[in-house]
């Protein structure tokens, strides 16, 4: 997950977002969607299939470990493989349930919707909302803030002369 902070401003009824530039007269609507939910319940199912799977595979390897002829291996590597899935599959757990949901600021044209802003505060993409509709009806208005913005996944670009493919991180 990468974070940058990008500047959002409206000057001259132009609406900038880093280097992308909207007129204001062209934004049919903004929008803040939730992009990326955490799944708290289907991570826990997932936890406990793989725990059961995890003292099965272990239970199975003593079996078959008890008829050695060493008795000692028999005894402590299945324990030793059960803890070390046990602390794995926790500690996957853990960064999983404390992952914070994602939302995003949608900037739709006549042409199509772009994701503008990525960001873990629903508020901060509300006051944008709001800032960005009220310039919109007053063109006077001008504004300047810097954005904390979340990128999560491959970057893939493909429009126009700007096509860099694919970029992963």
């Amino acid at each position: 997950m990468a974070r940058n902070v990008i500047d959002v401003s409206v000057s001259r009824r132009v609406l900038w977002v880093g280097g992308d530039a909207y007129p204001l007269q062209h934004i049919a609507r903004a929008r803040q969607l939730v992009w990326w939910p955490p799944k708290r319940t289907r991570t826990v199912i997932r936890f406990v299939r793989q725990v059961i799977g995890l003292t099965f595979a272990s239970v199975a390897l003593s079996a078959i470990l008890k008829n050695s002829p060493d008795s000692t291996a028999a005894s402590v590597v299945p324990n030793v493989l059960l803890l070390a899935g046990l602390a794995y599959f926790v500690y996957r757990l853990v960064t999983r349930l404390r992952q914070r949901a994602l939302y995003k600021l949608v900037i739709e044209t006549s042409n199509a919707a772009t994701t503008a802003v990525t960001s873990h505060d629903p508020q901060q993409i509300g006051r944008l909302i709001q800032m960005i509709m009220e310039a919109i009806d007053n063109p006077q208005a001008e504004f300047a803030l810097q954005v904390e913005n979340v990128h999560i996944g491959d970057r893939i670009n493909q429009y126009g002369d700007h096509n860099i493919g694919k970029q992963v991180g």
